[in-house]
């Protein structure tokens, strides 16, 4: 199995934080162990405990906090495992609209009905 010291001694010589080089370190020695990072699509099985937005109680909501709202859309990765070369939310998903242009319209809906 390749070691990781000369990484080590590279980053340490070029300043890396010791974080970094220890989060490096993890993803280096999972990438030489042969582990793929790949969930088998049968160990996964849905969560039974999910809370139906339907349940939450009361009528009353507190359309004000919307100005406060951020919307935040964490996509994953590149989609290099993929096979591509950009986002994922760059990805031409309906029309011509992206995964990108997506979020900014269901903003853009928020703030109009709020």
């Amino acid at each position: 199995m390749p070691s990781f010291e000369p990484c080590r001694t590279k980053m340490e010589s070029e300043g890396i934080a010791q974080s970094a080089i220890s989060a490096f370190e993890s993803t280096f020695n999972s990438l030489v162990s042969g582990n793929t990072g790949l969930i088998p699509e049968d160990t996964i099985i849905p969560s039974p405990d999910l809370v139906k937005a339907e349940s939450f109680a009361g009528d009353e909501v507190d359309t004000s906090l919307l100005s406060t709202t951020v919307v935040l859309k964490l996509n994953g990765g590149l989609g290099t495992g993929m096979g591509l070369d950009k986002a994922k939310s760059l990805l031409t998903i309906k029309g011509n609209d992206t995964f990108l242009d997506l979020t900014a319209k269901q903003v853009i809906a928020m703030r109009e009905e709020y």
